[in-house]
């Protein structure tokens, strides 16, 4: 089960961007199975060289394209989840007509959820009655549920919305949905470097003490990530990193153009997770 005190999630389950990177490149669609692949051995070998990944880590994949990876990286010990909303859509939809009909396919549920306070009220309350749904099917299977919150910028000035406006309205997010009933093991959100933003977040999700946070890392580089684990580190809520496209986005996009190995692919994707992982234990030791 994913772990309550520190998580070290690596995700994978990225399809609409690799959908997207292969068609412009005329590479078949197949080819990202093949990234799943070497996202779940550069997983693996980390775990081989940390206790704490094998502690703590775990893995987010896609059934779609990671079906038989998930398989495998289950059988090596890991921790794998699923998601269940469809790639890119809003508002939020699950991935099949049929999304309860079956247990969950991993052993945590993530959900991405993009939500403002100023969307139409009709349109909130749509996707807070998916979420419920969600949760209740999670909780009937003792799955984990993961709640990714995206808060989209519109027009307000870049620096004003990272620093203030986007950790208000997740706040607002976040409290709207307790008054729901929902109430996920995690939240999975952005992070700030603004610490008065990180509190505000923190208090809310705090409202619920079961509920915690891990910081996603939106592609941004290990410079960035290193101040948002600093800034989160000094809340209450904090329980690590759920980090995908700055671990293999680079890295899976020269294998799919054929510029680098296999195994040079895996071996570099294994060091930045790792650092990664080394990062937060710092931030949380600072």
């Amino acid at each position: 089960m994913l772990g309550s005190e520190t998580v070290y999630m690596l995700a994978g389950d990225h399809r609409w961007q690799w959908e997207q990177f292969c068609d412009e490149r005329r590479i078949d669609r197949a080819r990202i199975a093949d990234v799943k692949g070497l996202i779940v051995d550069a997983f693996l070998k980390a775990r081989e060289r940390s206790s704490d990944v094998r502690q703590s880590g775990s893995l987010l994949l896609d059934p779609q394209y990671s079906s038989a990876h998930m398989a495998r990286a289950r059988q090596a010990g890991a921790v794998v989840g699923a998601p269940t909303e469809k790639a890119g859509a809003f508002p939020l939809e699950w991935t099949s007509a049929t999304p309860f009909a079956a247990p969950p396919p991993g052993s945590f549920v993530k959900v991405l959820v993009k939500d403002r306070s100023d969307y139409a009220p009709a349109l909130r309350v749509a996707q807070f009655e998916k979420l419920k749904e969600l949760q209740h099917w999670c909780r009937a299977s003792a799955a984990p549920l993961v709640i990714e919150v995206l808060v989209p910028r519109d027009r307000e000035p870049e620096q004003t919305f990272e620093e203030t406006e986007r950790p208000a309205m997740l706040s607002q997010t976040i409290r709207d949905a307790y008054q729901r009933g929902i109430e996920p093991e995690y939240w999975k959100i952005e992070g700030t470097t603004s610490a008065a933003g990180a509190a505000a977040v923190d208090r809310a999700i705090a409202e619920r003490p079961a509920c915690r946070q891990i910081i996603l890392g939106k592609a941004a580089d290990a410079s960035l990530i290193a101040q948002w684990f600093a800034t989160a580190a000094k809340t209450s809520s904090a329980s690590g990193l759920a980090i995908g496209r700055s671990v293999f986005w680079n890295t899976c996009s020269r294998f799919l153009e054929g510029k680098t190995f296999e195994s040079d692919a895996i071996d570099e994707m294994t060091a930045t997770y790792l650092r990664l992982v080394d990062l937060w234990r710092a931030a949380i030791k600072s």
